[in-house]
């Protein structure tokens, strides 16, 4: 294989912002933190992490990011 021009691994990365409701913590995290969730059901999808400061789950519509 001969390469022709070298990628970008850090557009790989996909980091989206997250807001604690609970204690008020802006914290970003990456694609390999977080998980998109997506229900068939109600067709629509949301992404979640767990707060690194109350450990409780934030999650934010995929469509609001």
């Amino acid at each position: 294989m001969r390469i022709i021009k070298h990628g970008d691994v850090n557009r790989l990365r996909q980091i989206k912002r997250f807001e604690c409701k609970s204690c008020g913590c802006i914290f970003e995290a990456d694609n390999k933190e977080y998980k998109h969730e997506y229900s068939q059901r109600e067709a629509c999808g949301w992404y979640s992490v767990q707060c690194p400061t109350c450990d409780k789950y934030v999650t934010v519509d995929d469509n609001k990011i």
